[in-house]
């Protein structure tokens, strides 16, 4: 499933793309996705012209003119592809065309979605009120993630992964930041110490920034809007890493591999205590 990082790179570039741009027609393939798209999709967002595209968590919010907004979510497989002439293709759903390019959703696994709202409202939607954090803004530091970590016995991994406490992270970047930081996935968060939850927090904003700058991780699905696939795979350092040595520790150990609530986990035992 696409995380922060790969919904920021399809942000970034279709903010280059479509920002003032006027959607002259939207194009309902099949509108059975996770949620059925609305009849009225077409309707209220045609003639509109998209002034700003910004991200929450795994959403991407499209602001409209004339107050209308919609999120959008990506589920396991979706992608945005820009073509300058639509050529259809096999699980294409939505199609947007513009005046100078026709961007088109594609989703293999049919679970992400589109759902109009008022611009005004957008915060209060069922989708975005509960989420947490941003993890790459100011505010998330330290301190503020110790005052929730201190209250909960629950392992690190499961706490990092709940987005009611932290908004976009996933399971690959769960692993990759704990690795970063040292801290086993398997820690209960009443026992990190600061110094240790600061590394964390360090360790997470380091991870999520070198993936933006590689385009995200591509191990199945994922294409920018470009067709480009996400580089940061290659960087990866624990995740789908199972019985190949730790970086850190060299030849003598191994990534562990385990499961923590349904998702597989890697971590190293000799490093990540």
């Amino acid at each position: 499933m696409p995380e922060l990082p790969e919904v920021e790179t399809t942000r970034l570039i279709l903010c280059k793309i479509l920002i003032e741009e006027k959607i002259r027609l939207v194009k309902v393939i099949n509108n059975k996705l996770r949620y059925e798209i609305p009849k009225n999709f077409s309707i209220k967002t045609k003639n509109k012209t998209i002034k700003k595209i910004t991200r929450r968590g795994k959403f991407l919010i499209f602001n409209l003119s004339q107050n209308i907004s919609f999120i959008s979510h990506l589920g396991m497989t979706g992608v945005f592809r820009i073509e300058k002439k639509y050529q259809k293709q096999k699980h294409d759903h939505v199609t947007f065309f513009l005046n100078n390019s026709v961007i088109t959703y594609n989703d293999v696994r049919k679970f992400g979605f589109f759902k109009l709202e008022n611009q005004d409202k957008i915060n209060e939607s069922k989708h975005l009120r509960s989420l947490g954090i941003e993890p790459l803004n100011k505010e998330f530091n330290a301190n503020s993630l110790e005052k929730f970590l201190h209250q909960k016995s629950q392992n690190i991994k499961s706490f990092l992964m709940n987005q009611k406490y932290i908004a976009g992270l996933g399971n690959i970047y769960c692993s990759e930041s704990l690795f970063e930081a040292g801290v086993s996935p398997l820690r209960s968060c009443k026992k990190i110490s600061h110094s240790e939850i600061k590394n964390i927090v360090i360790a997470i904003k380091k991870v999520l920034r070198r993936s933006v700058t590689k385009g995200g991780t591509s191990l199945q699905n994922f294409e920018d809007p470009h067709g480009n696939i996400g580089y940061f795979s290659n960087y990866l350092k624990v995740y789908n890493r199972s019985g190949k040595s730790c970086y850190r520790c060299k030849k003598n150990v191994k990534i562990s591999k385990l499961v923590i609530q349904g998702r597989s986990t890697f971590y190293c035992q000799q490093c990540q205590k």
